[in-house]
């Protein structure tokens, strides 16, 4: 009988710690998955707050006509450093912690980053390049990775907000998110930009590209020296300064300096002189007066050219030329 007792203490005693290991386990399972879960909602409200963020000033981007260069490039700029940051934010999540919902928002974030990313370097090239297919297909790839983004994230609310109510789990506030519409619009919307590019002449895609093109002395050199200095007529020169602007918008009031020295630095002839407007595609000449300079002396022409509107440094604006006369006898 007392075998019998002590088998019973025994089994009771393994039944107990078997009930109070599994109860332990399971308890500290839940625990550290109730830990992540909201370690997860956390990342995920800085990650919605980020991009809903972004996805407003995205918008702003699209208004051509009432941003320049400058503030689409530092918005843009911000826009990618946020997706960025919320990439490293989710990558950085606990691996052993896995659920729907974290999958659906790791997609969402990777495509929402690579498409923006593909829009910044696709816009940029727009801008400075002549119009591509390569350019609008790049354009309509992004538009589709951002779609995608958005998809993957109304999919993620949605799985997130039925598990909150049925588990009873308090949710922090997570941020409707939508950087583009369907997925099928975005060759059309590729199409719209690249339109719009090709005729705009305002805002972003204002191309201001004035510069010297060309100088030519009057009457025209006798030869040009090895060290490319030009052998002139003995008589009173002029020169002949083409400026031409091959950018998309007028330019008015360009101002012209000129400047003659001789061997010496020393400057025998200066002028400055008013050009009242050179249309897109267009170029205007200007000729110096003739002036008289010493033989046998290397004279330096020193051009440049300003356009007095903005007060903006032009490129190419900046042209030098040498020449001299033989020496007599």
């Amino acid at each position: 009988m007392s075998n019998f007792n002590r088998f019973i203490r025994v089994f009771i005693l393994v039944a107990l710690s078997s009930g109070f290991g599994i109860f332990g386990m399971n308890f500290y399972e839940n625990y550290s998955y109730s830990k992540n879960l909201n370690i997860f909602l956390e990342d995920a409200s800085v990650v919605s707050s980020l991009h809903k963020q972004s996805s407003q000033e995205f918008g702003t981007l699209l208004n051509f006509d009432e941003i320049n260069r400058e503030q689409f490039e530092k918005t843009l700029n911000k826009i990618v450093d946020n997706a960025q940051e919320a990439y490293n934010l989710t990558s950085k999540i606990d691996k052993s912690f896995s659920s729907k919902e974290k999958d659906l928002l790791e997609i969402a974030v990777s495509s929402w980053l690579r498409g923006l990313e593909k829009f910044q370097v696709s816009m940029i090239d727009l801008v400075d390049s002549k119009y591509s297919q390569e350019i609008e297909q790049s354009i309509a790839d992004s538009i589709v990775d951002l779609s995608i983004g958005d998809k993957a994230y109304k999919d993620f609310i949605f799985l997130l907000s039925e598990k909150a109510e049925e588990d009873n789990i308090f949710l922090p506030e997570l941020y409707n998110i939508e950087y583009t519409e369907l997925e099928s619009s975005s060759f059309r919307f590729a199409e719209i930009i690249v339109e719009r590019a090709k005729q705009g002449s305002t805002g972003l895609f204002l191309r201001k590209d004035l510069a010297i093109t060309g100088i030519d002395f009057i009457p025209k050199p006798i030869t040009l020296t090895d060290e490319g200095h030009n052998v002139l007529l003995d008589e009173p020169v002029a020169i002949q300064i083409v400026i031409a602007n091959e950018g998309n918008v007028e330019e008015f009031e360009v101002i012209i300096l000129i400047l003659v020295s001789d061997g010496n630095g020393e400057s025998i002839y200066e002028k400055r002189a008013k050009i009242n407007s050179i249309k897109s595609l267009e170029s205007r000449s200007y000729f110096t007066d003739p002036i008289d300079i010493e033989a046998g002396v290397l004279h330096e022409w020193f051009i440049k050219i300003e356009e007095i509107e903005n007060e903006e440094e032009l490129d190419d604006n900046i042209f030098t030329i040498t020449g001299f006369i033989p020496p007599q006898g």
